[in-house]
């Protein structure tokens, strides 16, 4: 594991596997590139780009307020700084959301699209919900946290999402208690071309849980390899 600046702040990522294509992996809120862990040799004839997400396990946080549009710059810059053109932008939960985002600022450095229990857009319930919890985060000292609730609490990105121009996969759990497939359900709509993949009795960590969705993605990658 390593570290790089870019941004303004130390970022910490880790490069694994072997390949001329990159795959991006950004976490859920609260995590580390460490949530990818069982997961990336699993996909092979790719080069693996996992890294810890502003303010969360390894790099660096700052005092100001975060926003997707401070996460994707930051991966924006990072890539750069790695000297890597362009690569397949894997997200989940959380890291979907900076995934979309990043994929209509900079399509010029987004091969393809894995989208993995997200969302396009927070309603109402899940707003009340992310601010409370901010609000309990920064009353029991983690600001950090907090900052990153408060960025997930709103965001609509439905009509944006129709300029993605590049392949895209969608997985989810029918299960998922945290981001119902209704909510995938919606960017496929949004994303022209875009498959989905719904799947029964799993909740919000698919690669984790079964087989199935893991061989469905490894079939992907290989398409978007040879594109």
């Amino acid at each position: 594991m390593s570290f790089i600046r870019a941004n303004g702040i130390n970022q910490h990522y880790e490069l694994t596997g072997n390949g001329e294509q990159r795959v991006v992996w950004i976490h859920g809120i609260g995590g580390s590139l460490n949530y990818w862990a069982e997961d990336l040799s699993k996909f092979s004839g790719f080069q693996h780009l996992a890294y810890d997400v502003r303010g969360m396990g390894e790099t660096e946080g700052t005092s100001d307020a975060v926003s997707l549009e401070i996460w994707e710059k930051d991966l924006s810059e990072l890539l750069k700084a790695l000297d890597i053109k362009n690569a397949i932008i894997a997200g989940s939960s959380m890291g979907g959301a900076i995934a979309q985002r990043f994929a209509i600022d900079y399509p010029d450095q987004t091969a393809a699209l894995l989208l993995l229990s997200t969302s396009s857009r927070v309603g109402p319930a899940a707003t009340d919900h992310w601010r409370a919890q901010a609000d309990k985060a920064e009353k029991n000292g983690d600001k950090l946290l907090a900052e990153a609730q408060r960025a997930v609490a709103f965001y609509n990105m439905d009509e944006e999402l129709k300029d993605i121009a590049v392949t895209t996969l969608i997985l989810v759990g029918d299960a998922d208690p945290t981001t119902p497939p209704g909510g995938s359900v919606i960017i496929s709509r949004c994303i022209v071309d875009s498959e989905l993949e719904i799947y029964a009795g799993l909740g919000h960590a698919p690669l984790h849980e079964s087989d199935e969705p893991v061989e469905r993605v490894q079939a992907w990658l290989a398409t978007v390899q040879t594109a």
